[in-house]
């Protein structure tokens, strides 16, 4: 198993836990909200904070499974080794996104520093560097489907001299 791989199922497994506590939150919420008519504020905000980070934490997975929404008209027109420089070059402008992206929300992470969240007391830049970390696991997991790409090529090339 890929390094990759292996990296995407330890966030897998975080975005579970997540998700897990998330649920739980919510349910102890409904519960002393309408049962006991008593209702806690932070369960709130936290949820929110899990739901954040867990749709930051989903987005390199979905790219790592390759099970996006895309449009792939070009794709499908495209045969052969074309089609694999095709989806390097989409991959390469992901790099380039993931930079760009990287940059901006990291600048929004230093202008949130000192501010926090009230009622929970977490700092804002906790929460914004969501953002960062989708980008860091974005930009492996594009250069780990790069890598397999450039080695499908070599090994389209390794067949075609083996024939000859």
């Amino acid at each position: 198993m890929k390094i990759v791989d292996k990296i995407m199922r330890v966030v897998e497994f975080v975005v579970t836990l997540m998700f897990a506590l998330s649920v739980l939150l919510v349910m102890a919420q409904v519960f002393w909200r309408y049962v006991l008519g008593d209702p806690i504020t932070w369960t709130n905000q936290i949820s929110r904070a899990l739901f954040i980070w867990m749709t930051y934490l989903g987005i390199p997975v979905l790219f790592n499974r390759n099970i996006l929404m895309s449009f792939d008209l070009l794709q499908e027109k495209v045969k052969g080794a074309a089609n694999i420089w095709l989806k390097i070059g989409f991959r390469v402008l992901g790099l380039f996104f993931c930079i760009c992206w990287f940059i901006f929300s990291w600048q929004l992470c230093m202008k949130s520093v000192g501010l926090v969240f009230p009622g929970i007391a977490i700092p804002k830049n906790a929460l914004y560097g969501a953002q960062n970390v989708c980008c860091a696991l974005l930009f492996i997991v594009q250069l780990g489907q790069i890598t397999d790409l450039l080695g499908e090529i070599r090994s389209r090339k390794d067949g075609r001299e083996i024939e000859k």
